[in-house]
């Protein structure tokens, strides 16, 4: 019993090592430069991620089972739930979101019918993500727009736009969080443009998803979802 805890142990410290590792390695998107690399750096991070979750399911099997055939079994089903929890680790390398200005501070005051005695307002107007429906493999576009207001006076403010995804997993019957994208800006008060995509990998389940765009400035935020079903055929 003794020396089956001491293997536990080292499934743990493992698993650890990879998931660490995972994190260590993820490559900078920003360094990227042809599609070349960045397939190469998609095909590195799923892997790290995907080597790390059969790992973590080889440890669940281990102490569920209480033997190392049942971390056989558990590793199988870590490393097919892994890709799903890979891409989402990976989700800098799959999509990408960039924003512009629109609409002043003062043009945006008049269109929202912002009055300075509200304080900081961050709001998303709208959302889409084309098509609902696709096939694995493919590229859903996104689309939005969105306003961060402050009394006058303000010159810029500091913006997070967040995309994400998630997934239904039907056997617990609950929205999982496969992960998401912080992105940073210096943005002067006004109405914003959002513009962009994410790249559905061949290999996910089909099934239902989500993906969300979250806002957030100085002490405020807002977020929107939108469904997203991929089915093959």
């Amino acid at each position: 019993m003794h020396v089956f805890r001491s293997e536990k142990l080292c499934v743990l410290l493992v698993c650890v090592f990879l998931l660490s590792s995972c994190a260590s390695a993820l490559p900078d998107p920003s360094q990227i430069r042809t599609e070349e690399e960045r397939i190469d750096a998609r095909n590195k991070c799923i892997a790290m991620y995907t080597a790390g979750g059969a790992a973590a399911g080889a440890l669940a099997g281990a102490l569920i089972g209480g033997s190392w055939k049942s971390a056989g079994v558990g590793a199988l089903v870590g490393g097919g739930f892994g890709f799903l929890v890979a891409w989402g680790h990976c989700l800098s390398l799959y999509s990408t979101l960039q924003s512009q200005p629109v609409a002043g501070y003062q043009q945006t005051a008049q269109q929202v019918g912002y009055n300075p005695a509200q304080g900081n307002v961050t709001k998303i107007q709208n959302f889409n993500v084309a098509p609902g429906t696709i096939n694995p493999g493919k590229t859903v576009n996104l689309g939005g727009s969105y306003y961060v207001m402050a009394p006058e006076g303000a010159k810029e403010m500091k913006v997070t736009e967040t995309r994400y995804v998630k997934y239904f997993d039907t056997s617990k019957n609950e929205w999982v969080n496969l992960g998401g994208v912080d992105q940073e800006i210096t943005a002067a008060p006004g109405l914003r443009k959002a513009d962009g995509k994410f790249d559905i990998p061949s290999d996910v389940p089909e099934g239902k998803y989500k993906i969300g765009f979250k806002v957030a400035s100085a002490g405020k935020e807002d977020t929107v979802e939108r469904d997203l079903v991929v089915k093959k055929g």
